[in-house]
């Protein structure tokens, strides 16, 4: 891993990843008991510490099977201790103990769901399946797909579970979300992925563009976790925190790899092409019109590399990302105890329904809190 990080560092920024110092390093050693004998005694690089971003960005650049399912493990286990002193509360179990029961809720939870008919149902079982069961997983989906042939959420889930599936052919069910919703640039980003796989520079060029033509890139995110939320809270096996925490790291694993190649499409010597330079930009606006603040903070880097520092398009990104800092910190001051109780999670599920985008339910999360979501003036910072 530390390898394929190496090689792909331009992937994680300093707020994806940092590299412990030497003093880090020996602490955690002895904490764990790690490298104390034989191979692998003396480390030639010192590690890597990753954060929530830095986990969902390690699939682009882990290709296997294995791979992919520890990414998966990661993302959700991760959403799990981000919040889990809220869902302890004031019990005395374990973190270790807390975090496998609510795994063991979500296997209980898609078991039950996996025996109804409808759609939220059969989807919520399909996520809560990812880590646990991947082929059951797709099976799920493509019954929910077929109970609700109209919804572009639904199909985007099964197109990106599909891609994961060495056996499986996504195309059909990339051009399905194309036909349902095709503004959404989300369509394309399979296509764009298999040609960066197989270094098709024709296929990958033509995928770019039609990505660059569309509105915005979105993974559904609210209508996702409002609805299959609530479908899974209905199985009576898990609750609603547990289910809303789990939902959110599974869709940031589905969501997340994908963005990689479109990385790798638009930098370095390919941006001396005034074609694909003007095509890039197309695609930093499509990404920065996302529905998540990742989708967002990704497309604001790209426009950082493709428009010139100064100009109104670099300072507009400039700003986003300076805004969402701020929120972000903003957020993180907030009691975790209030954020992930009962209540909360229910008031979460109501912003969700009211707002299709992730950065307007943070905002109206921090006004509700009392917080002023706009930073101050530039000179006052």
């Amino acid at each position: 891993m530390s390898v394929q990080v190496r090689r792909n560092r331009d992937r994680f920024p300093v707020d994806f990843m940092f590299q412990l110092t030497a003093e880090e390093s020996r602490s955690l050693r002895s904490q764990f008991a790690t490298l104390k004998s034989g191979r692998g005694q003396h480390r030639k690089y010192l590690p890597y510490a990753f954060t929530e971003q830095g986990v969902a960005m390690l699939s682009s650049v882990l290709k296997s099977d294995r791979a992919i399912t520890v990414n998966i493990q990661m993302a959700s286990r991760l959403a799990l201790l981000v919040v889990l002193p809220s869902l302890l509360g004031g019990c005395a179990t374990s973190p270790e103990a807390r975090v496998a029961q609510v795994q063991r809720h979500a296997q209980q939870a898609a078991a039950v769901l996996a025996e109804r008919t409808d759609a939220d149902s059969l989807a919520a079982a399909g996520l809560l399946s990812l880590e646990s069961m991947r082929d059951q997983s797709m099976a799920l989906l493509t019954r929910a797909t077929q109970a609700a042939p109209e919804r572009p959420e639904l199909v985007w889930l099964q197109a990106e579970s599909c891609q994961r599936l060495p056996s499986c052919d996504p195309e059909p069910m990339e051009r399905r979300l194309r036909a349902l919703d095709p503004s959404n640039g989300a369509g394309w980003m399979g296509a764009l992925a298999r040609a960066n796989e197989s270094k098709d520079l024709v296929a990958l060029d033509a995928a770019l563009v039609a990505l660059s033509h569309s509105e915005r890139v979105d993974i559904y995110y609210t209508t996702l976790i409002a609805r299959l939320s609530r479908a899974a809270v209905q199985s009576g096996k898990i609750s609603l925190p547990e289910a809303q925490i789990l939902l959110i790291g599974y869709l940031s694993a589905q969501a997340i790899p994908a963005y990689g190649p479109v990385s790798n499409a638009c930098k370095g010597d390919r941006l001396q092409r005034p074609d694909l330079l003007e095509v890039c930009r197309g695609v930093a606006k499509a990404f920065e019109r996302g529905d998540t603040y990742i989708t967002e903070m990704f497309g604001v880097a790209i426009a950082k590399r493709v428009w010139p520092e100064g100009s109104p398009e670099w300072r507009a990104a400039v700003e986003a990302r300076s805004v969402y800092e701020y929120r972000s910190k903003l957020w993180s001051q907030l009691e975790a105890n209030e954020m992930y109780q009962q209540p909360e999670a229910e008031r979460y599920l109501a912003l969700c329904d009211k707002n299709p985008r992730e950065q307007d339910v943070l905002m109206a999360q921090l006004v509700a809190a009392g917080r002023n979501p706009n930073p101050p003036p530039q000179g006052s910072r």
